[in-house]
């Protein structure tokens, strides 16, 4: 009978282990990068799908092309969101990230946005005294 339960807790065990190997290995770790992380060497992400931060550029929304542009310290970059949609908290001048594939048109850089992820707006909102 002893046996047995040792049996049944390494069999489990096993079991467990190996489900938690497949998890990890299923799970590709997704890198953020900033605007100018990726546009210092633009060629090493092209055609490639990248996840990149960086500043809605104020007055950079262009509706109709939906388009904007993402900023970083150095570096600008036109996103390309016709294949996802602005989340409600999007705002010009806060803090977003982009998943998307990095393309070169006519010797310009765009990041074709698939998602678009923004922080909590409260997080950005001033308190008056």
């Amino acid at each position: 009978m002893i046996a047995s339960k040792k049996t049944k807790l390494v069999i489990i065990s096993l079991a467990m282990a190996s489900l938690l190997l497949l998890m990890l290995i299923s799970v590709d770790p997704e890198v953020q990068y900033s605007v100018d992380e990726v546009m210092e060497n633009p060629n090493n992400y092209e055609n490639k799908d990248v996840f990149v931060r960086g500043d809605a550029q104020n007055n950079s929304l262009r509706s109709e092309q939906k388009s904007f542009v993402l900023s970083g310290i150095n570096y600008d970059i036109t996103v390309d969101y016709s294949a996802a949609s602005l989340p409600e908290g999007f705002q010009e001048g806060l803090p977003v990230a982009i998943k998307g594939k990095l393309v070169k048109i006519d010797d310009f850089w765009s990041l074709q946005a698939s998602e678009i992820i923004t922080g909590c707006p409260s997080k950005y909102e001033t308190v008056d005294n």
